[in-house]
């Protein structure tokens, strides 16, 4: 069976001069906590999630909190989230490009679901961007992979 067979086909995704308000919005919409983010040409730049809006609430540079955390000297305890004082127009100032994850892992949709299982498992990921000739085509979830097997198997 082939990621093509499997994947979802109608893709929500984001742009990345979108505001965090309106990521928000479209995870609560959708009912999604991972979207791609994708330019006008619908090439994947991007991959954003709900743990990426976090970002906001972090005082310094998340590049900077890695290097902290790997040290001694990083204070484990973490600020109380509703105590972080933010500006009133963050959610229409940060933009989508601003939190996105930039290294990301795609799925071709010819490959076969074993091989996404792999690349799931390699990479720690339990959802990609399907692609083809590198635009973006659909999106697969390890649920997704779960519902075909058993309906192959007859279960559903």
């Amino acid at each position: 069976m082939l990621v093509n067979d499997v994947m979802n086909r109608e893709v929500i995704s984001c742009a990345p001069e979108e505001s965090i308000v309106d990521l928000v919005k479209k995870f609560m919409r959708f009912n999604y906590h991972t979207l791609p983010v994708v330019d006008k040409e619908c090439v994947v730049i991007g991959i954003v999630d709900y743990e990426d809006i976090m970002k906001v609430f972090t005082p310094h540079n998340p590049a900077l909190e890695k290097l902290l955390k790997s040290t001694h000297l990083y204070n484990i305890n973490e600020a109380d989230i509703q105590e972080i004082d933010l500006p009133d127009d963050i959610g229409t100032t940060v933009s989508v490009a601003d939190i996105m994850e930039t290294d990301f892992v795609t799925i071709d949709s010819e490959e076969e679901l074993s091989a996404l299982r792999s690349k799931m498992k390699q990479y720690n990921v339990e959802r990609l961007p399907v692609i083809e000739e590198g635009r973006l085509v659909g999106f697969i979830t390890l649920f997704d992979i779960i519902v075909a097997v058993l309906k192959m198997k007859g279960l559903l």
